[in-house]
């Protein structure tokens, strides 16, 4: 039996600033370690990503806009249907865990956003399926943020005739899923905010070199106006990999 992957359907986004000057990385470690394990309680929760823009990834950044400049870490749970059902009982499991003493310290938050999947695409040197790319080891990410500024038609054909598959050309893509703002769900007023959509490009090598290759792509996205850039940078996986040869980090 093939499992039908397209029953993802949503992304739940957290966007914070970088840890602290004194922090000694237990907060990253319960994350991962604690945290992000025990959302898969819930059925509708099908996967939890984790990135991070430290060092000199933040001096790399193509864009950093609309409050979004502070960017340190990036969190995202895939949702499948129902969405709603599913974004309920994570915000309760939450609750749950904070009341349980297993929620030690709330970082400052950027923003929060639940937001549908658009399209799916994997690069032809990754070799898999669309609909498997996120599960699939990546290195990094480059990060796209962007709000409407008019009509989005014209744009939108243009994306989908030509210019996202020219970057899964580019060496160290893997894949590209994007994800909008939808109206049917009710969200709290953490999670509300104005039509975005968000660009999930997945990298297999150095995601700082990758992003400069991307760059130029990445700014003929703005060129017609009819979006605005709010944030365009790489972050790393917080998960170190050794499934690549070594000069595939380069």
């Amino acid at each position: 039996m093939i499992i039908d992957m397209n029953r993802i359907a949503a992304g739940f986004f957290s966007l914070t600033p970088p840890a602290p000057p004194d922090d000694d990385g237990s907060y990253l470690r319960w994350h991962l370690l604690d945290h992000m394990p025990e959302q898969y309680r819930i059925p509708g929760i099908a996967l939890g990503l984790r990135w991070i823009a430290d060092g000199d990834y933040p001096m790399h950044r193509i864009v950093a806009d609309g409050g979004l400049d502070e960017v340190g870490n990036a969190v995202a749970y895939l949702m499948s249907d129902p969405v709603q059902e599913t974004y309920d009982a994570f915000m309760a499991l939450g609750a749950e865990l904070r009341e349980a003493g297993r929620f030690p310290e709330v970082r400052p938050s950027l923003q929060t956003r639940l937001l549908a999947v658009e399209a799916r695409h994997a690069a032809p040197a990754a070799a898999v399926s669309a609909e498997v790319v996120p599960f699939r080891p990546h290195r990094g990410v480059l990060l796209v943020v962007e709000g409407p500024n008019d009509d989005e038609t014209a744009w939108h054909d243009w994306l989908a005739t030509g210019h996202d598959s020219a970057m899964l050309e580019v060496p160290g893509v893997a894949g590209i899923w994007s994800f909008h703002s939808t109206g049917p769900w009710r969200l709290r007023p953490a999670c509300e905010g104005p039509p975005q959509r968000t660009t999930v490009v997945f990298l297999d090598a150095d995601p700082i070199v990758t992003t400069q290759r991307l760059a130029p792509m990445i700014e003929q996205r703005w060129s017609s106006r009819a979006v605005r850039p709010m944030f365009a940078g790489p972050l790393r996986t917080m998960i170190d990999w050794e499934a690549w040869p070594t000069e595939a980090a380069r």
